[in-house]
């Protein structure tokens, strides 16, 4: 890994190449691994406990699966007939956490670099995309039965509601909207900050997009000095 001050020294492409000259190998690492495009862990908080994959009323739960085997707390829940079985949470060991990727939408070199299409409206919010996060596919259905309940709901709303971007003696900006992305087989989250008032500015020197869930906890900082591009903050 290189040094801080070799790569405070080193120019990226983004600094002098014009976008038409951008390679694939660089628009891909421009929306997966720039300032624009971290990644974090979503890590399980102490003191909380997470509840099975399927509530007493048989329906699958928001939470996820506890990382001890046996019965759950509560009692032992049954799986309704023709429903996936959960998997096995895995026994003792670290807490759960996975990786995920965030991912500013709205910044100028991502929509350069062939980022996907964000809905209307984006000039009033900062979007940023989650892409990682454990969300459970559509059930099927047969040819005239009604669509069923999204299995995701409760856990998208609960993203919703917990994230935030901080700033250093400000207010957070809370998320105001929340998307469900297109792509296959894992779609990502996209989350939408209002910028209002009091936009976010250089003056800012970090902004840290804090996402609580379930019981999980995401904290992922972004340096706004590294998101400069063409000598404008770029978000």
């Amino acid at each position: 890994m290189a040094c801080p001050s070799l790569r405070a020294a080193r120019k990226e492409f983004w600094e002098f190449k014009d976008p038409a000259s951008w390679s694939n190998q660089e628009k891909q690492a421009l929306l997966w691994q720039s300032p624009w495009a971290r990644e974090g862990f979503a890590r399980m908080e102490e003191k909380k406990q997470p509840t099975v994959g399927y509530g007493r009323n048989g329906k699958q739960g928001v939470e996820l699966p506890d990382t001890r085997p046996g019965v759950p707390p509560g009692g032992v829940q049954s799986v309704p007939i023709g429903e996936p079985i959960p998997p096995v949470p895995k026994a003792g060991g670290e807490p759960i956490q996975f990786r995920v990727l965030a991912r500013w939408e709205t910044a100028q070199p991502v929509r350069q670099a062939g980022g996907p299409e964000v809905p209307e409206l984006t000039g009033q919010f900062y979007v940023i995309r989650l892409r990682g996060l454990p969300l459970m596919p559509t059930p099927k259905t047969k040819e005239g039965e009604p669509p069923p309940p999204d299995p995701n709901e409760g856990m998208l709303q609960a993203i919703r509601t917990g994230s935030r971007l901080e700033r250093a003696g400000k207010v957070p900006i809370a998320c105001a909207h929340l998307f469900l992305g297109s792509e296959t087989p894992s779609p990502g989250v996209l989350l939408f900050f209002a910028r209002g008032a009091d936009p976010i500015t250089i003056e800012d020197k970090v902004v840290i997009l804090e996402c609580r869930f379930s019981v999980f906890h995401l904290s992922i900082r972004f340096p706004l000095k590294d998101m400069m591009y063409k000598g404008v903050l770029a978000l």
